[in-house]
């Protein structure tokens, strides 16, 4: 078949056409149906297929870390339990508002009892916090060395949380006599666990 058969084709008269011609007109309408069909059905389902593919990765991933985490439920729970026992036992070591005026007759126990000569204490502005607040005392003491080493290890041997914080030492008239200001913080909690009341 050569160029002048090709330009004497008849679209209207196709049955006429030669053999070669007509296979290479059929050959060109498969490939543009097919080209159709993989186009708009097989691409937007190979598309939606890679999406579902990739969905199913994260659904596998998300599956196998909460089947980790059933697996390791009643231990969660556990420690749960634990944790809220711990909570608890610290939140039964901050003072509530009844045994703070019983914190004032330990600290000054504690001096005397350890020979310190109790000069002030001094309640100071509360600062509220988000669970607790802050209850800040001023205590000024004055005794020895060693009188004034047992009086901060008595405090700290508290069964309520007493944190000493700035200290501020001098000497007195006498060489042996020190004279200490400090800040002393305790804190009640601001809700209701353990047993506390604000």
């Amino acid at each position: 078949m050569n160029l002048q058969q090709l330009n004497d084709l008849d679209l209207n008269n196709i049955g006429g056409w030669p053999k070669a011609a007509k296979l290479v007109l059929i050959l060109f309408g498969c490939v543009l149906l097919g080209g159709a069909i993989y186009y708009y059905v097989i691409a937007s389902s190979l598309t939606a297929l890679t999406q579902e593919q990739s969905k199913e990765k994260e659904l596998k991933a998300q599956f196998e870390s909460k089947a980790m985490l059933a697996a390791n439920l009643s231990a969660y729970k556990k420690q749960l339990v634990e944790l809220e026992q711990l909570v608890d036992t610290q939140l039964k070591q901050l003072p509530n508002t009844h045994e703070v005026a019983g914190l004032l007759d330990d600290i000054s126990f504690i001096a005397t009892d350890n020979g310190l000569k109790l000069n002030r204490i001094h309640w100071e502005a509360e600062t509220p916090h988000e669970f607790s607040t802050e209850l800040p005392m001023r205590i000024e003491v004055a005794g020895t060395y060693h009188e004034i080493g047992k009086f901060t290890a008595a405090m700290a041997a508290l069964p309520r949380i007493v944190i000493l914080d700035s200290f501020t030492l001098s000497h007195g008239t006498n060489s042996d006599i020190i004279s200490m200001s400090m800040l002393a913080k305790t804190y009640k909690y601001n809700g209701n666990a353990g047993g506390q009341k604000k």
